[in-house]
């Protein structure tokens, strides 16, 4: 099968790879599976989604024996890396006991103890089986805890694909972010932009339920919180009346084990948590202190799901958190130092081949977006390309290193100095390749929005 994109001049000459497995892999699940993908960005991946064999440690292995150091990780969970043995023995135990879905047992009690423990802002967990779900109940809960319907969230921030929350997710677009959602459902969501504390203040002279944000915006860019933001949020939700809800779907347990809220010293009412975890396995929570979690221990919100809490993913997220509250210490520090090497490399070769590409890191997360040499704030972000990313990611992939197709890298605790001095060299290696195709995409995209 042709590759759709040896067009691009750099990345086709990156070297000898095949991907005519994954090509036929598509092929065939294009014929029982929506583009050929269980989840719609897997299919933005360049020259094709690849369809894994294997995965170990930091490492994946795709049908035609392609090796690549991975740093997709599973769109983040893996923070301890693919099949980690301290969490496959506990898969392995609690599986020994049967899979007791739908069950009570005492493994998410545990689980919640642990939370308890780490982060500042919890108290009563719930929990559920994806990012979205929990975004959905931490604003049902939101709701009827304050009686109110309005909900404030900030433009390029990301609180899963529920009809309800699901808007502005994109520069330049404040309507509803798929085909076939109910615009109605949006009806009650304010849309600010992420910083401007005075359109927060007087959002909130208004009667609003809840003030939902990601208190660093891994998903859009990597970007932190403009200074004193997260400090204003709070106050001015405390004095207001609504709730602050802090998604560290993305940043619980992967900036540390206090997350986002204790990087910056800034606790929320509700804070919702997964991805990292449950290590791989499909978990998500809702914690916060009984008084904010009133709602529920009282019944008037209901919490449902077959999978919530279930025997495997809490086993695993318990092995995940035990494992980073003693490794911890070395580990966060790690993947930063490894981070920064990635962050710093990047920056230099995209110098050298003077092609316009952005580099942004917070912790163990990095960011490349093409469209500018810096792009530092959420509302720098209509200067990125799109296709310029796709064209940097490709190139990466076709010199073995695996990012999000959006040009996102998480580092993981499986990650070594080996892995590291590879990714450097690809990275050197695939910006000279795909300088010449990068820069006509960037100058294309620019040109089209003249």
């Amino acid at each position: 099968m042709p590759d759709a994109h040896d067009s691009h001049d750099g990345a086709a000459r990156a070297g000898t790879r095949s991907f005519a497995g994954s090509f036929a892999h598509r092929e065939r699940a294009s014929r029982v599976l929506p583009r050929g993908v269980s989840s719609t960005p897997r299919a933005s991946q360049r020259p094709v989604a690849l369809s894994l064999a294997r995965a170990e440690g930091a490492r994946i292995f795709d049908v035609d024996g392609n090796e690549y150091v991975d740093f997709a990780l599973g769109y983040g969970p893996l923070i301890l890396g693919h099949t980690p043995k301290v969490v496959r023995d506990a898969i392995e135990r609690a599986l020994a006991s049967g899979l007791r879905s739908g069950s009570v047992h005492a493994a998410e009690v545990d689980l919640a103890e642990r939370i308890a423990r780490h982060v500042p802002g919890a108290g009563l967990s719930a929990f559920l089986s994806t990012g979205t779900e929990a975004c959905q109940l931490a604003l049902r809960i939101a709701r009827a805890g304050t009686g109110r319907l309005p909900v404030v969230k900030f433009r390029c921030h990301y609180h899963g694909w529920s009809d309800a929350i699901d808007t502005a997710g994109t520069p330049g677009n404040d309507g509803p972010s798929t085909g076939g959602q109910d615009p109605s459902a949006l009806e009650h969501v304010v849309v600010l932009d992420w910083g401007d504390g005075d359109a927060l203040e007087r959002a909130l002279r208004s009667p609003v339920a809840a003030v939902i944000m990601e208190a660093v915006a891994i998903n859009a860019g990597c970007f932190a919180p403009p200074a004193g933001f997260l400090e204003r949020a709070r106050a001015l939700t405390r004095a207001s009346g609504a709730m602050l809800i802090f998604d560290e779907v993305i940043t619980g347990f992967r900036l540390g084990l206090g997350g986002a809220q204790a990087l910056h010293g800034v606790t929320p009412d509700l804070t919702v948590l997964g991805k990292a975890l449950g290590a791989g396995l499909p978990i998500s929570a809702v914690t916060g202190p009984a008084s904010m979690m009133k709602p529920m221990v009282a019944g008037s919100v209901s919490q449902r799901g077959t999978y919530n809490g279930n025997p495997l993913s809490t086993a695993a997220a318990i092995a995940c958190v035990d494992w980073l509250g003693e490794h911890g210490a070395d580990v966060y520090p790690r993947m930063e130092r490894y981070a920064t090497a990635i962050a710093d490399r990047a920056r230099d070769a995209a110098r050298r081949q003077g092609t316009p590409v952005a580099v942004n890191r917070i912790g163990s997360c990095v960011q490349l977006l093409a469209g500018d040499t810096t792009i530092p704030t959420l509302a720098d972000l209509p200067r990125a390309s799109r296709e310029g990313t796709l064209v940097l990611a490709e190139s990466l992939i076709r010199h073995g290193v695996a990012p999000l197709p959006r040009g996102l890298m998480y580092l993981s605790a499986a990650h070594t100095e080996v892995d590291i001095e590879r990714t450097l060299a690809a990275i050197d290696a695939a910006f000279i390749a795909c300088a010449p195709s990068l820069s006509r995409a960037v100058e294309t995209e620019r040109a089209g929005r003249r």
